[in-house]
């Protein structure tokens, strides 16, 4: 391999960001319902070859991984929220596009909320503490747009025992559409004995996330 050739993309990433143009292309398209049956046939051909392979068993290890829900970059519906490390907790920036829409031109604020909890729950991690959502508070301050950047932030912002205060919002276009509060709770390990499989738990301590 020369100096010019990049090395190539993990199959599994590849995949994922298939599916997703795959899926933005499904909400957003007029094609005519002989097209749509092709193209159901083609997936649903796709879909029984890849089920018919063993399962993997993946350790979702950090919110780092590879098939997280919100960040994941081989996960097929995963908003790409590429997330960085600060003395300030965690901040990152994505685009989101027709298939996370709501109202008309508009983010859905379930996908808002997710990007929250998800967000602060890496604050938390990034902070040194394993931890599990135990309340998420949102407030919708204006209408967050599609296909335009939003910028997202999260802080813990104290402790008491073994609560932990976080709080994150998203800025869009100058100002913040979007708040949110959660509280996280520390886990002991008998709360990892009982709601993490032994199977489930790496042997290894998790990649620390990427610094700004």
């Amino acid at each position: 391999m020369t100096s010019e050739q990049a090395p190539a993309p993990d199959p599994h990433d590849r995949l994922g960001a298939a599916l997703r143009a795959f899926t933005d292309a499904v909400v957003r398209t007029g094609a005519d319902p002989a097209e749509l049956a092709a193209a159901a046939d083609r997936v649903e051909d796709l879909t029984a070859r890849l089920a018919a392979a063993p399962d993997a068993h993946r350790v979702h290890d950090s919110p780092y991984h590879p098939m997280s829900l919100v960040g994941g970059t081989a996960h097929p519906i995963a908003p790409q929220l590429r997330v960085t490390a600060s003395g300030e907790g965690v901040a990152g920036t994505v685009v989101l596009g027709p298939s996370y829409e709501g109202g008309p031109g508009l983010v859905h604020g379930g996908i808002l909320s997710l990007i929250f909890d998800h967000l602060m729950g890496q604050a938390v991690f990034t902070a040194g503490y394993s931890a599990m959502t135990v309340s998420l508070e949102v407030r919708y301050r204006a209408p967050t747009p599609l296909d335009v950047p939003l910028a997202f932030s999260a802080k813990v912002d104290s402790t008491d025992g073994r609560k932990i205060f976080v709080r994150a919002r998203v800025r869009v276009e100058g100002g913040v559409s979007a708040e949110a509060r959660g509280v996280f709770v520390q886990l002991t390990a008998d709360n990892v004995a009982r709601i993490f499989p032994a199977e489930r738990i790496p042997p290894d301590p998790p990649p620390d996330p990427p610094s700004s």
